[in-house]
């Protein structure tokens, strides 16, 4: 009995920190929804986004947690970046995703050492492996979370920048200036394409906070970092400043934009049977051999049998 709730208590222990994990995830959305809807409602106190969802204990073991380990201001700016980049933007973000860490940490450490308790494994040395490399995960895991976010975004955008050029080039050559056309894009890719509509409306506010039109877009061009996107931004900011007519050459731009996407298509295409050959012939290939040859040796040995029998 005592086994079991220790192993039940372990187990609701490594849920809740998962729950937790998920919690930043959902809490990074959430604030980002709040702020661009409330945009021009007055500002927020900075810790109300943390203190509404009960968080604010996260944020005090963060702060502990960094003060601890002492001044490293270049790597909280790398960071922050990253969770911008993950599309996380909370206040306190910083605080929370290193408590999660270090809870996550101890919680998977933790679980792994009851288990080996219950299991009985003397041998100290592989007890030692399992609970670090366990605890390792539980560290980890919440950087792999936010690295597979931010390459999910960066292929979101990939993905509908052609369809946004477009669209920018419409507007523009209907007479609106890049500002307009801007706001009519992010609000017309609002559903199909979310994640660049954000971004967006973010370097939109930006804007009406006072940035300058090349700011705000270089600070669009490090919260997505693509190649791509970087060099639609490049020529926007210079034909911005030289005053050259950006419409043609948004429009060349997203033509080589497709042509780029279907050779890219193309190549996977090409790729394909290179990689379907591994399964091919260790999965596919022995059990399409065991239906086409068993009925044949089935036949073989009645005859082999009866011919046995007979002489």
């Amino acid at each position: 009995m005592l086994n079991g709730m220790t192993l039940s208590i372990v187990i609701g222990l490594s849920l809740a920190m998962f729950a937790v994990a998920l919690a930043l995830i959902y809490l990074a959305d959430e604030s980002v929804r709040r702020r661009l809807s409330f945009a021009a409602g007055g500002r927020r106190d900075a810790g109300s986004a943390v203190a509404d969802h009960g968080l604010s204990w996260l944020v005090q073991l963060g702060e502990r947690l960094r003060a601890n380990k002492g001044d490293a201001t270049q790597e909280i700016g790398e960071l922050r970046l990253q969770l911008l980049r993950a599309g996380i933007y909370a206040d306190k973000a910083v605080e929370i995703f290193t408590a999660v860490r270090v809870l996550l940490a101890l919680a998977f450490g933790f679980s792994a050492g009851f288990l080996l308790l219950l299991l009985k494994v003397d041998n100290a040395l592989i007890s030692s492996v399992v609970v670090v490399m366990a605890a390792a995960v539980g560290l980890f895991l919440p950087v792999m979370v936010v690295k597979a976010r931010v390459s999910e975004r960066m292929l979101d955008v990939r993905l509908a920048l052609p369809d946004a050029i477009d669209l920018l080039v419409v507007c523009m050559e209907a007479g609106s200036s890049l500002t307009q056309a801007l706001q009519r894009v992010s609000i017309e890719l609002k559903d199909v394409h979310p994640v660049l509509s954000e971004q967006l409306q973010i370097t939109l506010l930006e804007m009406q906070a006072g940035s300058s039109r090349g700011e705000a877009l270089r600070q669009l061009g490090e919260r997505i970092p693509d190649d791509r996107l970087k060099t639609f931004l490049t020529l926007v900011i210079q034909s911005d400043q030289l005053g050259a007519g950006l419409a043609q050459t948004l429009r060349v731009y997203a033509e080589e934009l497709r042509k780029t996407r279907l050779i890219e298509a193309e190549h996977k295409a090409a790729e394909l049977p290179i990689k379907i050959a591994i399964p091919l012939v260790f999965f596919i290939f022995p059990c399409l051999m065991g239906i086409i040859f068993t009925p044949i040796v089935i036949r073989f040995v009645r005859i082999l049998f009866q011919v046995g029998t007979g002489s």
